[in-house]
């Protein structure tokens, strides 16, 4: 039987929904980039501008909502998750789909279960972005979330960083939704409306050849 109702399924659900809107932030911040040449010959420079910097910060949020750790509350994070987990190891109901994510992720963890060896996975993936994640979670701190004087941050983690952390989110969270939740998950990296409308906008507005994508 599947973890239907579980705190497992409450938080992965919540933590899809931070995945999607990172998705569309993500899209519009890509779409706006690729194409700001064409959208400031339009006169759209000032406003779409805003839009992509209120863009990026809410990017920076949702990264790190997802790679938070669990300290004082309980979080709708991949760590959130994970607790909750480890502590119901014969809960998984295809084996497969864990060893493949584990495959997928160069997993090394000598762990018993395959709850610890996920567990371990993460912390890896983590730690080989431990540098970009701390320059989110500072800018975060000290811009997005506050305004601390005299604070400049020059630059953030690219936008390749930033697909690399969507899409392990978004690996994580079908995961845990098939392999032990027992539901079919949402396709996060192809439920993109937001960037089929922008789109959309920017055609109305004049702009040929747009361009989708980062090169």
């Amino acid at each position: 039987m599947g973890l239907i109702g579980t705190p497992v399924d409450g938080k992965n659900i919540g933590l899809a929904k931070v995945l999607y809107g990172l998705r569309q932030d993500s899209d519009v911040y890509c779409l706006i980039s690729v194409n700001a040449a064409s959208i400031k010959e339009r006169g759209g420079g000032v406003f779409f501008g805003h839009i992509q910097m209120r863009a990026i910060e809410s990017i920076v949020l949702c990264i790190c909502k997802i790679f938070e750790d669990e300290k004082q509350y309980e979080l709708e994070s991949i760590r959130g998750v994970i607790r909750y987990l480890m502590t119901q190891p014969a809960s998984c109901l295809d084996e497969s789909k864990v060893k493949e994510f584990l495959l997928n992720y160069g997993c090394v963890s000598s762990a018993d279960s395959l709850a610890g060896k996920l567990q371990n996975t993460v912390e890896v993936f983590r730690t080989k972005y431990k540098d970009e994640l701390e320059r989110f979670k500072t800018f975060r701190d000290k811009k997005a979330a506050h305004s601390e004087y005299g604070v400049i941050i020059d630059s953030l983690p690219s936008y390749d960083v930033m697909e690399k952390l969507f899409l392990f989110g978004a690996d994580f969270y079908k995961l845990v939704s098939a392999a032990f939740v027992g539901v079919g998950p949402d396709n996060l990296e192809t439920n993109r409306p937001v960037k089929v409308n922008l789109k959309n906008l920017l055609e109305r507005l004049g702009l040929q050849s747009i361009q989708t994508d980062m090169k």
